[in-house]
């Protein structure tokens, strides 16, 4: 049987990380193109990684792979979405803070029957608030702790004149709905719209950000009440060695979440080769 094709949108630090899993054998596929908005970014990671993939136009890529994952930016979220809408095929998206300002998608995406994989990302208990929204949630909590440095480039903090560099000890920098946090905060809080699609939607689950210049690591809890009782979930994220706006665990649950799209496409090619046997069989 032929190798699942993958394509990668964005080849930084997490896409970087998917072909390495790729290549290793962690993911059984093959990443055939790479796409980026920097042409370059992708040309080192072809390079480094010795890849033979192609690098392409996004519109090229989603036609030469069977998977689509997307890593790169929020801005590219929705046109990953809508691909995997008009394609069929199944999409990892990564930033999935920019689905948060276009709700029809979600409309579409269960309308079409379209695969769209958000992957847990930097946090914990999404399946339970997942599972605790089947019946009354009252209230999801967000709180999302680092250090300066990874908060770095955030337009809220430019637009208030908060300035990073004068923070001596813990200091929240950002109170609010999840929508807002990740329109303030489009790379660093993209576990905040996680949250907030699992749960009770953007608008009211509430988000607190935190710079702690004695922070080491990236932190985030997560506090939820509802029918099913109280959830307190925390997470302390080692930053990845290669960027530390990206959490470690990102990493890892993009390339589990890559496995599990993989494999549905597997098993949808041997249900194909069962059903031309079947067909043969009863010719």
């Amino acid at each position: 049987m032929a190798s699942v094709r993958v394509g990668i949108v964005g080849c930084g630090c997490i896409g970087s990380k998917l072909c390495q899993a790729v290549i290793s054998g962690a993911v059984r596929a093959e990443v055939v193109a790479l796409n980026d908005i920097n042409r370059e970014h992708a040309e080192r990671v072809k390079q480094e990684l010795g890849l033979s993939a192609e690098i392409v136009s996004f519109e090229e890529l989603v036609a030469l792979c069977d998977v689509i994952a997307e890593c790169a930016a929020a801005e590219c979220a929705p046109k990953v979405a809508e691909a995997a809408i008009s394609s069929g095929k199944p999409a990892l998206i990564m930033s999935v803070g920019g689905l948060m300002r276009h709700p029809d998608l979600f409309d579409r995406i269960r309308e079409t029957g379209a695969r769209v994989i958000i992957p847990s990302g930097a946090i914990a208990g999404v399946d339970a608030i997942e599972a605790a929204a089947q019946d009354s949630l009252d209230e999801v909590v967000l709180t999302t702790t680092k250090p300066p440095a990874g908060l770095r480039g955030a337009p809220y903090l430019a637009e208030k004149g908060i300035d990073l560099d004068s923070i001596e000890q813990q200091t929240v920098v950002f109170e609010g709905t999840a929508l807002d946090a990740v329109a303030a905060f489009p790379k660093n809080v993209n576990v905040a719209a996680t949250l907030s699609f699992a749960g009770i939607g953007p608008q009211r689950t509430k988000v607190k950000v935190v710079a702690d210049p004695s922070a080491s690591a990236n932190m985030h809890e997560v506090r939820a009440t509802g029918a099913f009782g109280t959830l307190v979930t925390k997470t302390r994220n080692v930053p990845s060695e290669d960027n530390p706006k990206t959490s470690r665990l990102a990493a890892l649950s993009a390339i589990s979440a890559l496995k599990r799209a993989v494999s549905s496409v597997a098993r949808s090619d041997r249900d194909e080769v069962r059903k031309v046997g079947e067909n043969v069989r009863g010719s």
